[in-house]
């Protein structure tokens, strides 16, 4: 029967390999500040609809009809 070596601890990493992982996060790091600013600063495109209050409470339960 083998026996199982213990990883290494002290496993060198490449300078490549160390860039392509700030590289890496300095995108993901970018792109989530960006689209939180977008978030913040946009307006929708569209206008809300003139039967509904621009602002209140939304529901997904469909409206009784009054007839």
């Amino acid at each position: 029967m083998t026996k199982h070596r213990a990883p290494r601890s002290h496993v060198a990493v490449h300078a490549t390999d160390r860039a392509r992982r700030r590289l890496a996060a300095g995108l993901l790091t970018a792109g989530a500040l960006a689209a939180t600013f977008l978030t913040a600063a946009v307006d929708p495109a569209a206008p809300p609809a003139p039967d509904r209050a621009p602002t209140g409470a939304t529901s997904d339960v469909a409206q009784l009809s009054r007839d």
